[in-house]
């Protein structure tokens, strides 16, 4: 569905002209779309995207904020130049496991978080020129113009109308409505998390365990 689709299937679920609403102005119900599409990305994971990233000399600290101002959170991290993948460890188990770990230069073989848009690789790399292939969890675009649609699967789309006419019905006290659509959300959600839930699959991250012997384990 496009927006402006979108827009009209919440507002005749709100009981509200779809050309000239009165207790919701178009402007409103666009942004409550754009809000519904975050929530809906945040629980389900459905927008996976990558970027590329040159390694520094003596880097081993990285941004993603200036290549990829959407990104939501880091899934994994792949070497392109040894072509293969770096495994997710923690600061707490390279503090535990190697005490001088900040000064190890070599060839990066773990990577870990450090907050949504930044990531750390170890050891760091003591002369730059590899290609680092930085998978991530993307917020969804925001719809520009009527024309426009989510990035989502359409069978997502009524998740977005339901949530928009959740919203509406909640900010006019219209409670038995609101619950009606909310519960109806959640059964769009659930159906979104089943429908990604292949693409979560190849996105989950591999950590190292604490215990040495101990093999990998995915984190769920």
């Amino acid at each position: 569905m496009t927006r402006a689709e979108i827009r009209a299937r919440i507002l005749h679920g709100l009981n509200e002209s779809a050309t000239a609403p009165v207790f919701f102005s178009t402007t409103e119900i666009d942004g409550v779309i754009d809000e519904a599409a975050e929530v809906l990305a945040e629980e389900v994971s459905a927008i996976p995207r990558s970027v590329m990233l040159p390694l520094q000399d003596g880097g081993m600290f990285y941004s993603l904020r200036a290549v990829a101002p959407d990104v939501m959170a880091i899934t994994r991290v792949w070497d392109e130049t040894q072509q293969r993948r770096l495994d997710q460890t923690t600061m707490d188990q390279l503090d535990a496991q190697h005490q001088t770990w900040p000064i190890v230069t070599g060839e990066p073989r773990q990577w870990f978080p450090v907050s949504w848009d930044l990531f750390g690789v170890w050891p760091g790399l003591a002369t730059g020129g590899s290609l680092l292939r930085v998978d991530y969890l993307a917020w969804p675009r925001a719809l520009l113009h009527d024309d426009d649609s989510p990035e989502f699967l359409d069978a997502d789309h009524e998740a977005l109308v339901v949530y928009g006419q959740y919203d509406g019905a909640m900010k006019r006290w219209d409670a038995l409505t609101g619950l009606t659509a909310w519960n109806l959300f959640l059964t769009g959600w659930a159906g979104a998390r089943d429908r990604h839930g292949m693409d979560r699959l190849r996105a989950k991250l591999w950590q190292v365990p604490t215990a040495e012997g101990g093999g990998y384990r995915v984190a769920i």
